[in-house]
This record gives structure tokens, C-alpha cells and sequence, in this order.
């Protein structure tokens, strides 16, 4: 975000608008990733849950994301899923029509299928790899976006890493800076990001931090990931 984003932030705040969106573009993605809780109950609230719902499809799809952008005047739009690729068809058309709108765009995806070659030149788009640790375990979490597909797509794009920390990666010293040195080394990347695993209320899995890892964590992170593309977006 530029200096003259703020101002233009500021701007709708005060008109009574939200600067920023979020869209779940789809509820459907082909992965079946540890501690995802986008099928849970609880996740929409207790009304109503993702598998009752039906996906916008095609021309309705782009119809209905421009109608919602024009309505609320976002400055920043976040592209959600499920999997967004799995409406690549889509995304093709609606992505150069919110760039002309001046709208910046982050798009959230797997890399699991191959990133349109032509979406490298669309100047407002912003690439986001959500990537689980080091090769290993990545690819039997997150089957089958692995490491060989993630760097095989990204290759014609600049994007981000996007890294959520959960309690196994901390159980090895030195994990975190084995990851940022992997994909730091990378030419498409130019940003890596951190954030905590999130638990839902009840959540007492594996992946949730006990008192004790963040600690660990909070000590370890600017020794381990002392890196210039590295970012940690904690809460």
C-alpha cells in the first residue's frame, strides 16, 4: 500500500465506506489440508454451514463480485476460497476489470493448478502462495499442491509466501530459518509471510500453539527469520 493508498483509505473511511473486502470466491477446493475449518458447523455461524450453500458460476460469478465492489468501494479486494483457481475461467475476466477500476487485489491460492501466464501483467494483482513448512511436510499436508507443482506455476510470477506457524514446526530449531532461506533464495518471491495458527473455540489439535510455543516462538523469530523479504503478521 502506497502513501497515496492511506490518504485514499482515509478518505472512505470518513464517507462511511470499508476500505477493505473479503470474498470467499468459492467454497470448493480440491485440497484437504490439517486444521482447516472452512466445513466446520460453527464456521458461518450457527444458521447455516459452507456445504449448504452454492457457488456463483461464470458470468454470474463476475457479474455479482463487481456489483458487491461497486456497492461497498473497497480500496483493497482479498480472494478467497476454497480454492480461487478453481474459477480460474472467471478470475481471468474479473481481474483485469477491477485493475481498470483502480481496485488493488489480493488473491489467496495454493498454486494447485497452473497461475495464468497473462495475470503477470495486471499491475493492482497481488499473489499469495499459502505454503505449510519445508518440502517434507508440505506435500503430505497439502497433497496434491506440492512443492514440485507450487514452484512449476509461480515460475512467470512475482508473489508472496504466505506460512501459517503451527505447534510441529517449532518442535526443530531452526525450522522457520530453513524456510525463509529456501524461499528467500527463490526469484519470485519478494515477500514471505508469518502468522500464528488460529484455533477455533474447542480447538485442542496439534496445530494450535500451547502458551509455552508462542514464547518460544516470539524469542526465536528475529534470530531465525532475520531476512529482508521476511514479515511477520502476528496476533
Amino acid at each position: 500500500m502506497t502513501k497515496a493508498d492511506i490518504l485514499r483509505v482515509w478518505g472512505r473511511v470518513l464517507r462511511g465506506y470499508t476500505p477493505f473486502l473479503s470474498l470467499e470466491f468459492t467454497k470448493e477446493c480440491p485440497l484437504r489440508c490439517p486444521g482447516c475449518y472452512a466445513y466446520s458447523p460453527e464456521h458461518l455461524g450457527s444458521l447455516v454451514t459452507l456445504r449448504q450453500l452454492s457457488d456463483f458460476r461464470g458470468q454470474e460469478l463476475v457479474n455479482a463480485t463487481v456489483a458487491v465492489v461497486r456497492r461497498l468501494r473497497p480500496v483493497h479486494v482479498s480472494i478467497i476460497g476454497g480454492e480461487p483457481l478453481v474459477r480460474y475461467r472467471e478470475l481471468c475476466e474479473l481481474l483485469p476489470l477491477l485493475d481498470r477500476m483502480g481496485v488493488e487485489v489480493q488473491l489467496v491460492t495454493s498454486a494447485v493448478r497452473p497461475i495464468p501466464e497473462e495475470w503477470s501483467s495486471i499491475p493492482s494483482l497481488h499473489l499469495v502462495v499459502s505454503i505449510d513448512g519445508l518440502a517434507s511436510e508440505h506435500d503430505r499436508r497439502r497433497k496434491p499442491a506440492t512443492y514440485d507443482r507450487i514452484l512449476k506455476h509461480i515460475a512467470p510470477h512475482r508473489i508472496i509466501v504466505h506460512c501459517t506457524v503451527t505447534r510441529p514446526m517449532l518442535a526443530r530449531a531452526g525450522y522457520l530459518s530453513d524456510f525463509c532461506r529456501f524461499w528467500s533464495d527463490r526469484p519470485e518471491v519478494h515477500k514471505i509471510w508469518f502468522s500464528i495458527y488460529t484455533p477455533q473455540q474447542g480447538d485442542s489439535s496439534a496445530e494450535r500453539l500451547r502458551p509455552d510455543d508462542r514464547d518460544k516462538l516470539f524469542e526465536e523469530f528475529p534470530l531465525q527469520c532475520d531476512f529482508q523479504k521476511c514479515i511477520y503478521r502476528g496476533w
